[in-house]
């Protein structure tokens, strides 16, 4: 969990200049896949705030960088 007490929010992730597209793909992946796994959990009864809210701003923040990786190399 390379992202793990680093980050408060997907965007603070994404401004972090030291990482490349690709090491902030990796971590947001990770971390969408850390919440998707509590939220599994949690709908099977172990108890934990919601973290819809989370995963919306990492979506989004992956698809940012999707976006503009992608816009790169069309040119």
């Amino acid at each position: 969990m390379g992202y793990s007490g680093k980050y408060k929010t997907p965007n603070d992730l994404l401004a972090d200049r030291r990482l490349s597209t690709d090491e902030k793909i990796q971590l947001l992946e990770s971390w969408r896949d850390d919440k998707e796994a509590l939220m599994r959990a949690s709908s099977e009864g172990m108890p934990g705030p919601s973290r819809s809210e989370v995963l919306r701003l990492i979506e989004n923040a992956l698809l940012s960088l999707q976006e503009n990786s992608a816009d790169g190399q069309n040119k």
